[in-house]
């Protein structure tokens, strides 16, 4: 009896020391991650200038819609993505008004093209990499549409907050960093038009040349796939988001029917001639 004692007592050694290592680990996961989360991005955002014209507002609104503003962040009021994960934890995107009313618009250039918040610190999720090519005179009548949004009594309060899962790709780089700190966009909107929309808002997704995953989906690369496409087909995948054969795509279908539906015909068919372009030019 006494040797089967010593054996229980041995495993429960064992079983407290594993439990220290444990929240030693967890620990140590923590303050790497929260170092990231907090750490004090320094870049001075170029100031803007935002119209307020109905005109420009309007425009803000079909702009903001084309890069998933309002899809994000439930038409503006906020939200949780997904059901409460330990592993992962809640995102939760905020209520636009609400948000922005402490922020100055160039705190808000620095938010949504540089991803970084109002005191500088890691945003994650928000796509600043492709947000970040919205030209000036673009991105000031987004901020305009936005400044329209009024805090409303049912704007979700939830608070985002990030498990172990998700805190360990901060650390290895598997979850990316909306941290932009290269200025790369113009002034005002490129004659090509194609070529503009492609960075600014297919790039979230897509890379031009080389396949990639996002949500579990595979993400082709973007010029192959649209110059298998002819113009008419191209246009119904754009408008539908139903790929050739009337296929069902999953994400990209979902996407265009939130934010890609309202492209205008001759952005359609500028966005194609690029891609043409590209996959003419890789296959030469």
């Amino acid at each position: 009896m006494g040797g089967i004692g010593g054996i229980g007592r041995i495993i429960g050694r064992a079983l407290i020391g594993l439990a220290v290592v444990a929240l030693i680990a967890a620990g140590i996961v923590y303050l790497a991650s929260e170092r990231i989360i907090r750490a004090d991005h320094v870049i001075a955002a170029r100031p803007i200038a935002v119209p307020h014209d109905d005109a420009s507002v309007a425009e803000g609104a079909r702009l903001a819609t084309l890069v998933g503003c309002p899809s994000c962040h439930n038409g503006g009021k906020g939200g949780v993505w997904t059901p409460v994960d330990w592993k992962i934890g809640q995102i939760a995107p905020p209520a636009i008004a609400r948000k922005l009313a402490a922020y100055s618009d160039v705190d808000v250039v620095r938010l949504i093209r540089h991803g970084v918040k109002r005191d500088g610190s890691t945003l994650f999720v928000m796509p600043s990499w492709s947000e970040r090519y919205l030209a000036d005179d673009d991105l000031g009548r987004v901020i305009a549409w936005a400044r329209t949004l009024k805090p409303a009594a049912d704007d979700s309060r939830a608070e985002g907050w990030w498990g172990p899962q998700t805190r360990w790709g901060m650390i290895t780089g598997a979850e990316r960093q909306s941290v932009q700190k290269a200025l790369v966009a113009p002034h005002t909107r490129p004659a090509d038009g194609g070529a503009y929309l492609v960075r600014a808002v297919c790039s979230e997704c897509h890379a031009l040349h080389r396949e990639q995953g996002k949500e579990g989906q595979r993400v082709p690369a973007l010029a192959p796939a649209a110059a298998s496409y002819d113009d008419a087909a191209f246009a119904t995948l754009l408008r539908t988001g139903k790929g050739a054969g009337n296929r069902d795509l999953g994400l990209m279908t979902t996407i265009v029917k939130e934010n890609l539906h309202v492209l205008r015909d001759d952005e359609v068919t500028a966005i194609h001639r690029f891609l043409q372009r590209e996959a003419a030019r890789q296959g030469a």
